[in-house]
Formats: structure tokens, sequence, C-alpha cells
């Protein structure tokens, strides 16, 4: 077996191993295994396939690879909370899959009888109708994986209008391995074409290594950030907004939570359904919450749970805040944390503690988060603005 091959399989074995030992495994864990099974199945049948093809090889070897992606959709669309799966949409990305199923079992155990050598003819050199489905795949999957960029953009938004942290769900890794995915799947389909036109010196088997190659390396990414990475299910989990008539505030009128559709661009709340009166009312209450109250303090608070304090729903909330505020819940509530940082930087009192420990204290949940943000609120770093200011209230002599 070729080494790239053995490496790909082991990486893959490992991170399986790695999942499993997980206290509580999430739906995306499952489809994580499942990748990297495929994976596996990938480069085990691409290897025999070359010691000595057979049509059950051949037929096994061409299906796999379009697994993979479909499961890689919804395990993208999982991490992102995404409802599709419970719709029963999901099963259209398997559409091209189960259509390729048919043509292949038809062609390959009906219609033809192929030895071995047809079979390696079927192989290096398919027909207009193979290339067909072989092109048609690449496309499609082309086509989601572009739609899935716009997806992961639109995340970066909606958590950003129902959360004060995101370091934890960012899903940049995510983003980045689409990315990898789509030009892995345009070298695949740029490869591929090279063999099958004989345009260069490159067979159908060197095709298929260099592809899998490419995979290998787009699935241990994948699945080391996969794995390390919490998802918004296990920081939102239990806490999902539950319907309306579920829950009541203190005045017994039930209290909505449904959040603000992650397609509603910022520029739309300004002209949203609630008056100009409605919206000063709604943040004049948060401003009053937030000075009377400190909410910020908590490290984990999410747009629902002020929703609830201030008794409204959590899209009027949302649209309150883009619409006065003119900056998502995210923004609004890191820059309370940062004045608050401020406050305790700036006092001598405080200086025996750790500048991560007076974050902590401010609402942040990391150093990383704490920095950045500091930094693009104030134009300084938290040690910096705190040497800046002890230093002007040194006694001077």
């Amino acid at each position: 077996m070729p080494v790239p091959y053995i490496i790909g399989i082991t990486i893959s074995g490992l991170f399986v191993f790695f999942i499993l030992l997980k206290k509580s495994l999430q739906r995306s864990d499952y489809l994580l295994i499942a990748i990297n099974g495929l994976l596996c199945a990938f480069l085990l049948l691409d290897w025999r396939v070359k010691e000595g093809i057979t049509v059950q090889l051949f037929f096994l070897q061409t299906i796999v690879p379009y697994l993979i992606f479909p499961v890689y959709f919804i395990f993208v669309l999982d991490s992102m909370q995404e409802t599709i799966h419970t719709r029963g949409r999901w099963f259209l990305f398997f559409l091209p899959f189960v259509f390729s199923i048919l043509f292949f079992i038809a062609d390959l155990f009906f219609l033809n009888s192929y030895t071995t050598d047809s079979l390696l003819k079927l192989y290096n050199n398919p027909p207009l109708s193979y290339l067909f489905i072989y092109k048609g795949h690449q496309i499609y999957f082309i086509v989601i994986l572009v739609w899935l960029l716009k997806r992961l953009r639109q995340y970066d938004h909606v958590i950003k209008d129902r959360f004060s942290f995101t370091d934890p769900i960012q899903l940049d890794w995510l983003r980045n391995t689409t990315l990898v995915y789509l030009v892995v799947q345009a070298i695949s389909m740029l490869v591929f074409l090279i063999s099958n036109l004989n345009l260069l010196a490159i067979n159908i088997e060197a095709a298929y290594s260099i592809v899998g190659i490419c995979v290998v390396g787009s699935i241990f990414y994948v699945s080391f950030h996969g794995i390390r990475q919490y998802s918004i299910a296990q920081y939102y989990g239990k806490q999902n907004p539950v319907p309306s008539s579920d829950r009541e505030g203190t005045s017994g009128n039930p209290i909505e939570t449904e959040p603000a559709p992650a397609s509603v661009p910022r520029e739309k709340y300004k002209s949203s359904s609630l008056s100009a009166e409605e919206q000063t009312q709604i943040y004049q209450k948060l401003l009053a919450l937030f000075a009377e109250q400190s909410p910020y303090l908590e490290a984990k608070l999410q747009l629902q749970e002020v929703a609830a304090m201030l008794q409204v729903t959590t899209h009027n909330l949302s649209q309150t805040l883009n619409a006065l505020a003119d900056k998502p819940f995210y923004d609004f509530v890191n820059e309370y944390r940062v004045r608050h940082l401020q406050k305790l930087l700036a006092d001598p009192a405080q200086k025996h503690f750790t500048i991560l420990a007076l974050g902590m204290e401010s609402g942040f949940n990391s150093k990383a988060s704490m920095n950045r943000v500091f930094k693009q609120v104030t134009g300084l770093s938290p040690k910096e603005y705190q040497l800046q200011n002890l230093a002007d209230k040194q006694p001077r002599r």
C-alpha cells in the first residue's frame, strides 16, 4: 500500500479513536466518524483496484467518494445548528449519489458483462455517459460548497446577534475546510479532465493518487478541529428557545424566543414592525438593566436570557439593538465589559490581580477575546492601558 494511503488511514483511525473518547458524543461527532470511515474506505478501495480490478471493486471505488461530500454537507449544517435534517431536506444532498448507484448497478451488473480488460479500459478511458456522471457530481459539489461558504458567513452574523461570546463557537476552521474542499474539487476536476482528454501524461491512477492526497490533507484538518472545537449545541444545548406556549414571563404572558432569520440584513431592522416608540422603550429598559444589574459580567450571556429579563422577544430585542445601537448583541455586551475592565485596570487597589483575572471578572471568557475586543474598543491592549493609567496616578516627586 502506498505510504500516503497508510498515513491517511492511520490518521483517520486515530481521529475516530479520539472522537469516541469524548464524554458526550454529539450528532456532529458521529458525522465526523462517518467522514473518516468513508475516507478510509476510499483509500483502501483505490489501493485494491490498483492491485487487481473487479466489477465489485470498481463499483465501490466509484460510489464511495460520492458519499463523502454529502455527509460533510450535513456535518457543516449540523455544526451550525441548522434544522435542515429535521425537515427531511438533507436527502437532497444524496440524490446524485442515489442516481449514480442506479446507473452503475444497471451498467455494471445488468446491461454489460465486463471482463478485466474491458474494466481497465472503462477505468482509464471512461465513455461519455460516465464522464457526464463524474463531471456532473463535481460541478454539483462545487455549487454546494459555494453555498455552504455563504451560509457560514451568515452564521458569523447570527452568533453575534445571539451570543456575547464567540470564541468557542466560531466556525472559521470549518469555513477554511470548506474552502479547501472547494479547491480540492477544482483540482480534482482539472486533473481528471487532463487525464481523460490525454492533455498531459497523467494516467487515471496518478489522478486518483493526487486527489487522494488532497482529500487526506483536508480530512486531517476538519477532523483535528472538529474534535477540539465546541459546537453551538454544546453551549446552547438545553437552553434552546422553546415554543412560546411553553414559557411565560412574570406577567403571565408567553415569551417568544424565536431568533431573527439569519438572512435578514441589519439595515432591514431599521424599518421593522416595531414602532420607533416601542424600540426606544425596549432600549431604555435594556440600558437600565445593564446599569443596575450588570448582566454583562456573566461570561456566557445570551440574547434570550436578556430578552427574558426584559420580557420581550429575542427578535424584537435584536431588532432594537441593530436599529438604535447599530450593533449586534455581541458588540453591545462586550463594550460594557471593556468599560468595566477599564475601571479595574485603572484602580491601583486591583494591581495585585493579573489582567486575565480582571478580564474574567469583567465577563470575558478567554484571554484571546479579552485582548482582541479591548484593543478594538480602546486602541490599546489591556496591559498598555493599565500601565498608562496607573502611571498617571503615581504621586509626583
